[in-house]
């Protein structure tokens, strides 16, 4: 709902600012600086740059506006990649990026997403996992992975990190279980 306000707001803010009003304004200054003389044109260069100048602020500070709305109600809509909780490089397919993308999901609102890096039997547990998605963003600081530990056939693996919680010191240990299924690592909860 405040989501569609915000788009309509900023349509209609848009179309009232349309190019419509500066092609006019373009064409009634690009004449009057025919019929003037080299003072006069360059006073109206200048009503014309600050014109468009504002105008274009304007346009701007809306779409800033939508923006910030739009991202307090979807944090992970936000355009700008936002910085991973995981302070270590990972690389694609490993467990120790599959734990990064689920906290990362998680931490930045999309809760479906971040369900979808586990694999637990609850019926509910993306609901479950939505309501610890506030604390979760609000105490956590970061995520250091330590060690990847791997059995025989390299089907399951356990990650050990140190969770770094907002205000404090020292660091908590951390500890994730995953398995191998389908090809894919899962988080195992």
């Amino acid at each position: 709902m405040i989501f569609a306000t915000g788009v309509l707001s900023t349509g209609l803010l848009l179309s009232g600012c349309s190019n419509n009003d500066v092609d006019t304004a373009d064409t009634e200054n690009a004449a009057a600086v025919e019929n003037s003389d080299e003072n006069a044109s360059t006073q109206t260069a200048a009503v014309d740059t600050n014109n468009s100048t504002a105008d274009a602020q304007t346009i701007a500070n809306a779409k800033d506006e939508t923006t910030t709305a739009n991202n307090a109600i979807n944090p992970a809509a936000t355009p700008d990649k936002q910085p991973s909780l995981v302070t270590n490089p990972t690389q694609a397919g490993t467990p120790e990026d599959t734990v990064k993308q689920a906290l990362d999901s998680l931490y930045y609102g999309d809760v479906k997403k971040a369900a979808g890096y586990y694999k637990v039997d609850m019926a509910n547990f993306e609901q479950e996992l939505a309501k610890t998605q506030s604390a979760f963003q609000q105490t956590v600081d970061g995520v250091t992975i330590t060690d990847t530990t791997y059995n025989d056939d390299k089907t399951r693996a356990t990650i050990i990190g140190e969770l770094m919680l907002k205000g404090q010191t020292e660091p908590a240990p951390l500890t994730y279980e995953l398995q191998k299924i389908a090809g894919q690592w899962k988080i195992l909860g």
